[in-house]
Formats: structure tokens, C-alpha cells, sequence
């Protein structure tokens, strides 16, 4: 098994979701981003939820237009109440966030590049 870095944060899994009782179907399965129903390009990581006293997990999935909306709006948020960020220059989950919010800009990495 690989050690992860402390610091390493994964954004993405950081974004709250919708509930997935209150998503359509695709969107509940990961075929689909969860806030547009647009083609989902990044896993949000697997989510626990329960129904009916029993606890289930789920793989929500979102466009990149959608993650950088999500994250400029949870970065917003994070930055007010974070002690790292409003003493110092951020803490890791900021960073982390300050990425996914900016890659809407950037373009679209393809596999082998």
C-alpha cells in the first residue's frame, strides 16, 4: 500500500452533493453529474447514505464546469471560517479547492499527455 502525502487533499470530495433519493436515476448511478445531468468526467468520491435504517454507498460523478462552480462556491465558504486560511495563507483543503475552482480555465488534459 502507498502512503499518501498529509497534505494531499482530493477537492472533488470535498463538494457536498444532493441526496441521491432526490436525483434522477443516472444521476444517482454516476451516469450523469449530479447537478446538470451533463457527462460526468470526475468522481466525487464514494458517499455513504442511509434508507430505511440501512446504510448504502454511492459513487456520485460531476461535469468540470460543474466541480469548478461547486468548488469556487465551498472555497468561498471555507476560506471565512478555516482559521489556517484567515491567519494564514490556507491549509490544504483551500488549495485543494482553489485547483478544481481553476481548472474550468484550463484545458481539458487527454490521457497520455
Amino acid at each position: 500500500m502507498t502512503a499518501v502525502h498529509p497534505g494531499y487533499v482530493r477537492a472533488p470530495e470535498l463538494l457536498p452533493v444532493p441526496r441521491p433519493d432526490q436525483l434522477h436515476p443516472e444521476q444517482a448511478a454516476g451516469r450523469a453529474c449530479v447537478w446538470c445531468e451533463g457527462e460526468p468526467t470526475i468522481g466525487l468520491g464514494t458517499r455513504l447514505t442511509t434508507r430505511l435504517s440501512a446504510a448504502n454507498s454511492w459513487a456520485p460523478r460531476t461535469c468540470q464546469p460543474c466541480a469548478a462552480r461547486e468548488a469556487r462556491r465551498v472555497l468561498t465558504i471555507h476560506v471565512r471560517s478555516c482559521y489556517r486560511c484567515c491567519v494564514r495563507d490556507g491549509c490544504a483543503d483551500a488549495r485543494a479547492l482553489r485547483r478544481l475552482a481553476d481548472s474550468r480555465s484550463r484545458p481539458e488534459r487527454r490521457p497520455g499527455r
